[in-house]
């Protein structure tokens, strides 16, 4: 189910900022539908981590923030996070990768990236990263002449693909899927936060100028961008949230345009927080498990701290 587009949030290395920790002795417990109890008490080893939970009236929500990479040894997760998605009823990505139609979103894709016509790539970025882009295609036996037509956002993205397949990380392994395979084989309903259109109108919608900005920089760091894939997938199931907030904090003091944080987190936020407080507001009684990018849970103003400014209770669980 290895799927290159399912990367179009990996551009901002969705991931986290400070929260506090748990005391390894803290009960909780769940319900779920019939009425079953889910016994967490005490539960804190696994991997992974970044639970919160809301409860209002009679529905509950989890928010897990995820790694949209992964590797098996990943799994299976903490026994909070699994016994949280055991409980719920109801599973809400930012996407439903797993009913999606290949060739609408590929014609979909195409029809976002392609530049006007008479313009190339190479007027747009430096001379020194056309030459960069350049041997990169040609290390792997592709000349540059096939993305010369597409916009930067598109060629960047690429370039991430290409990142990966060079680390010990893959896309096939990444927690999204995970759960979103296990909701298929388990009958769970899975409703999108979000869309794969809305994702590329995000990504194609940026400033020329941003996007080359982002892909300058893709550029410039290629050299590393594999092993640092890897050490944010470390960072990710050892619950280094330290770790995982320097690859943000880096990417944000870095030359690119304010615009690319902006849209891909802080707008994002808002419109999944609302969905949330829609869910919460209709009472259904049912148990909802959110599955997003980490950083949508933690950098400001994340979905947890819009959902606190409503007024709901949001406690961090592992």
């Amino acid at each position: 189910m290895k799927k290159k587009w399912t990367m179009v949030t990996v551009a901002a290395l969705s991931f986290l900022a400070a929260c506090n920790e748990v005391d390894d002795e803290n009960e909780a417990t769940q319900t779920d539908e019939n009425d079953e109890t889910v016994e967490t008490a005490g539960l804190t080893d696994g991997n992974g981590g970044f639970l919160w939970k809301i409860e209002h009236e009679d529905t509950d929500v989890y928010l897990q923030g995820t790694i949209h990479v992964g590797r098996e040894d990943f799994y299976p997760l903490n026994e909070q996070t699994e016994a949280a998605y055991d409980a719920a009823d109801v599973i809400l990505p930012e996407v439903d990768l797993v009913d999606v139609d290949q060739n609408e979103v590929e014609t979909m894709m195409t029809g976002l990236s392609l530049l006007e016509e008479g313009q190339t790539l190479d007027e747009l970025i430096s001379d020194e990263a056309f030459e960069k882009l350049e041997a990169i295609f040609a290390e792997y036996g592709m000349p540059v002449e096939l993305v010369q037509g597409f916009e930067p956002w598109f060629v960047e993205n690429m370039l991430l693909s290409f990142a990966i397949a060079e680390s010990d990380v893959d896309e096939a392994s990444g927690v999204d899927e995970y759960f979103l395979n296990r909701a298929v084989d388990d009958g769970k309903e899975i409703r999108e936060l979000e869309s794969i259109e809305s994702q590329f109108n995000v990504l194609s919608g940026f400033s020329m100028e941003t996007q080359i900005q982002l892909l300058e920089h893709r550029l410039q760091n290629m050299d590393e961008a594999g092993e640092e894939l890897e050490t944010m997938a470390d960072s990710w199931v050892d619950g280094d949230i330290e770790g995982l907030v320097g690859t943000w904090d880096d990417l944000e003091e870095s030359a690119i345009d304010k615009e690319y944080a902006y849209e891909l987190n802080e707008v994002r936020n808002y419109d999944m927080a609302n969905t949330i407080a829609d869910i919460l507001q209709e009472n259904s009684g049912q148990t909802y498990f959110v599955i997003v990018g980490s950083l949508h849970l933690v950098a400001e103003p994340s979905i947890v701290s819009i959902l606190e400014d409503e007024g709901y209770t949001v406690e961090f669980v592992y």
